[in-house]
């Protein structure tokens, strides 16, 4: 299948949250073409569009530390952005996905098969977990989340690359430890080279063929309307902690 490839990010946090939900929108108008974004965000934390994660979430140390709680359009748990984290979405109409793949969790297992691919070509070895995320040496390296509409269906998630994860500790009830992938590899590894390789993966596991393309002025439009969306209504703002134990 044809695919954008768009390397789209902003220093507003904000702003590439509301991204995420203009695509999604425009998907489900039939306005906006299968695409796989790859982004970096500022430091921030993020969390399901029903807020449920909210639970996992250490709101004083969050409001401390000065990293935003945002609010993204699909379902799963709370996650930690930073610039060493990369961030990936892929959002296809559900005509152009591969043949027999329909189900959201189908849509997961190819991400996350992907994942594994991008891992493998540095000579690491990690396991899938449906509905958990991706592991390398027993440990999270990679979150996923979904959100599927008649339409369209968005699958994203995170790749730890060279976050900090002292902060990300201190700012989520992690369930799971925690790794970068530099980390891993005993070495830096540079984000935008990462990002190139995680593309050639994502492209071959949906069989798709990546044309680098530029945001829309609708969608640039759009997300600037959206920005009420990312922002965490007032009443979860003060809500009490839930129980502990969360995604990562």
């Amino acid at each position: 299948m044809p695919m954008r490839l768009l390397w789209a990010s902003w220093l507003d946090p904000e702003l590439n949250l509301a991204f995420e939900w203009a695509l999604l929108e425009l998907a489900r108008r039939g306005a906006c073409p299968s695409t796989l974004r790859l982004w970096v965000n500022g430091p921030s934390v993020v969390v399901d569009r029903s807020c449920r994660s909210l639970a996992e979430v250490r709101l004083p140390a969050c409001e401390r530390l000065g990293l935003l709680v945002l609010r993204r359009p699909t379902a799963g748990g709370a996650v930690y952005h930073d610039e060493g984290n990369l961030n990936w979405t892929m959002l296809a109409r559900h005509s152009d996905l591969p043949e027999g793949i329909r189900w959201p969790r189908e849509v997961e297992r190819l991400a996350g098969e992907a994942i594994l691919s991008l891992l493998s070509c540095y000579g690491l070895k990690g396991s899938f977990r449906p509905g958990e995320g991706v592991f390398a040496s027993g440990r999270k390296i990679s979150g996923l989340a979904i959100y599927a509409s008649r339409e369209a269906i968005m699958v994203h998630g995170t790749l730890l690359i060279n976050a900090d994860l002292e902060r990300l500790r201190k700012a989520l009830y992690c369930k799971y430890e925690v790794v970068n992938l530099s980390g891993l590899l005993g070495k830096p590894v540079e984000v935008r080279e990462v990002g190139e390789l995680l593309a050639s993966c994502l492209a071959s596991a949906f069989g798709a063929e990546l044309e680098e393309g530029r945001p829309s002025e609708e969608e640039l439009s759009l997300a600037s309307t959206c920005l009420l969306r990312v922002r965490l209504p007032k009443a979860n703002k003060s809500r009490p902690l839930g129980a502990r134990g969360g995604r990562s």
